[in-house]
């Protein structure tokens, strides 16, 4: 049998959905699975054991009518017997219609499910088992081929020479690796995901001061600006624990960082994800207006999300009145430093007895 997965985007949509590539493999080892990725979001398959070839889409070309073309072509040559549509954009719908594959799953929204013939009902054909929604989702899709086993975990594969490169970035950063070292994701693209920063800068202060940490903030292209903004909210005698001036080229060079970490904190974005994949524990801050379960396992006691609705005396008249009348950052504000210094105790001590 012969597989394609399709999922261009985002990076944690595609690391999460190299899952189903992992059983695909898992269940039939003599056939062959192929995964339709975005460029940037390659390094999250790449390495992956259970891929045996990534399709990759130039970003800068996906408006090109004749690469598009020519890559539709390619994957018609391919002749696979299933192809799997995790996501509703419009590759995903001529990729399933250009295959020619005798199984087209994908979900049942209009009009992308104009290309498939076996059709997933989104949340009503889900079988929720406390992995966060997005991945019970996701396995959703493989109920009718009917696997013998799953594995719902999502895992990032990363080579001995990058976790040596991450190692040697992180020493000639000044990073003492026999102290902790926290990775802090104080950014995000959509803004409305964004903790306040002056929050992070206290639960950074916490970390330092309690635990003797060390506090990693990685930036993205064109978030130097702002995730720098953390550093001067510090006292001076504590600014030298902030390291905030490296500089990764790749989201692969990223986990070979955070390979060296104790801990992750921060943001519900791709990052987290990355955190997870290589078992490294975590505790996510959710936005307003979504719900933890969402992205987050349900009670796992390695990775840990927090939400507006964990805010002590925040009772439900007073969320409606501010989801009504109130602006994103006085919702997120409901989550407090303490809270979250709270959380962060209870996870360090469970850690610690493990």
């Amino acid at each position: 049998m012969k597989y394609l997965v399709v999922q261009t985007k985002q990076i944690g949509d595609v690391l999460i959905s190299t899952a189903l590539c992992n059983n695909l493999k898992q269940n039939d080892p003599t056939g062959e699975v192929h995964y339709l990725v975005m460029d940037y979001c390659a390094g999250m398959a790449q390495g992956n054991p259970n891929i045996d070839r990534l399709l990759i889409i130039e970003k800068a070309r996906r408006n090109d009518w004749r690469y598009m073309k020519d890559l539709l072509l390619d994957i018609r040559r391919e002749h696979y017997d299933v192809v799997v549509n995790s996501q509703g954009q419009m590759i995903g719908l001529l990729t399933c219609l250009f295959s020619g594959a005798r199984l087209r799953i994908g979900f049942d929204s209009f009009p992308w499910r104009l290309g498939h013939n076996r059709i997933v009902r989104f949340r009503k054909d889900t079988e929720f088992q406390g992995n966060s929604t997005l991945i019970d989702d996701r396995f959703s899709l493989l109920k009718p081929l009917n696997l013998a086993k799953e594995d719902r975990n999502y895992y990032l594969w990363l080579s001995e020479e990058e976790k040596q490169q991450g190692r040697e970035t992180l020493q000639a950063a000044g990073i003492d690796l026999a102290r902790p070292l926290i990775a802090m994701g104080v950014n995000s693209l959509g803004h409305y995901k964004r903790w306040p920063i002056d929050c992070f800068a206290q639960v950074a202060q916490w970390l330092i001061e309690q635990h003797n940490a060390q506090i990693l903030i990685y930036c993205g292209p064109g978030e130097e600006e702002y995730n720098r903004g953390l550093k001067p909210l510090l006292p001076k005698a504590l600014q030298g624990s902030i390291f905030d001036q490296i500089k990764t080229r790749s989201v692969r060079e990223l986990v070979g960082l955070f390979a060296h970490c104790q801990l992750f904190v921060g943001n519900d974005t791709g990052p987290r994800h990355m955190a997870q994949a290589i078992d490294l524990p975590l505790l996510t801050i959710v936005a307003p207006g979504g719900d933890k379960i969402i992205a987050n396992p349900v009670n796992h006691p390695r990775y840990q999300a927090i939400d507006i609705f964990d805010a002590k005396g925040a009772e439900t008249d007073q969320l409606s009145a501010l989801n009504k009348n109130g602006t994103n950052e006085q919702l997120y504000r409901l989550i407090t430093p303490e809270m979250v210094t709270e959380r962060l105790s209870t996870l360090i001590a469970q850690l610690k007895a493990t």
